[in-house]
């Protein structure tokens, strides 16, 4: 499938590397690169709006979910050949829950990402070329518990899918000069435009009556490597920027992306997404922030 012009949704996202080149120097002489940092993106709630898994006829039956989240996670080092990372972490299914029904996630049903090793760039380190910025990130799944597991396979399809993309992309690319919004927009089409049909993706779309686990949605988070001054102008420039639905067509698996968002690595950021599909409702509530 083809995203590009998803980019163009984004276009408040070019003040924030414009802002940097009008006001900074030239680069200056190599130094020491940033000293890294761990992150993390994890979950911290979920609420289930709509029962996915009730059947009502005269009587309603199977009235709460098992709900839990699978995330492809992501990594690259902007012009650094073979830097890319792809990976699944599944979280944890949490105890049935009827509607209306909380539950609050720890690291484990949260579905824990870490990212280990974020060399954060500032002002004059993102001016100086020797010195690359990181891009992290996940492709959250809002999954429901049957009794087999389809998705998992899927997903580490879909995560080599990703390394293979960002390694001939990104990682053998450069950074958008003065353009965040041309950055993010790689970034995009990088994961979705390269989207095939391997094995584990067609047998995670095969119709199975109701027995195997089913996703109600997905959401695209990612993290700009940046710090201090550079990570403020990020900041200012995204807001409360989201990411634009993705539809990803005629297949279940990958999930449509339905929201997301952006951030960068000078503070904690948290996020509210609802995912909505196969008859079922789930809100969660996520969290970027020091590992």
């Amino acid at each position: 499938m083809k995203t590009r012009g998803v980019r163009f949704a984004l276009v408040g996202l070019v003040a924030a590397f414009a802002a940097v080149a009008a006001a900074c120097a030239p680069a200056p002489s190599p130094g020491a690169p940033p000293a890294p940092i761990n992150w993390s993106f994890k979950g911290t709630n979920m609420t289930v709006n709509n029962v996915q898994d009730e059947v009502c006829v005269l009587v309603c039956v199977n009235t709460s979910d098992e709900a839990y989240l699978l995330q492809v996670a992501f990594r690259v080092r902007i012009g650094e050949p073979g830097s890319a990372q792809a990976w699944v972490v599944k979280g944890g299914t949490l105890p049935s829950t009827g509607a209306g029904g909380s539950r609050s996630l720890n690291d484990s049903t949260g579905a824990k990402v870490a990212f280990n090793g974020v060399q954060p760039l500032d002002v004059l380190d993102a001016l100086n070329s020797n010195n690359k910025m990181d891009v992290v990130g996940t492709y959250t799944w809002a999954a429901e518990e049957d009794f087999f597991d389809s998705l998992t396979g899927g997903a580490e399809s879909i995560a080599n899918i990703f390394e293979t993309a960002l390694n001939s992309t990104l990682a053998a690319g450069s950074l958008p000069n003065g353009d965040t919004n041309a950055l993010i927009g790689l970034i995009i089409d990088a994961l979705f435009d390269n989207v095939g049909t391997p094995f584990n993706l067609i047998l995670a779309n095969l119709p199975c009556l109701g027995t195997c686990d089913d996703v109600l949605g997905g959401a695209l988070y990612v993290g700009l490597g940046a710090t201090g001054t550079l990570a403020s102008l990020i900041d200012t420039a995204i807001g409360s920027t989201t990411i634009p639905s993705i539809p990803i067509p005629a297949v279940t698996v990958p999930p449509d992306v339905q929201g997301g968002g952006l951030y960068t690595m000078a503070s904690t950021k948290n996020f509210n997404q609802v995912f909505s599909g196969a008859d079922g409702v789930h809100t969660y509530s996520f969290q970027s922030g020091p590992a």
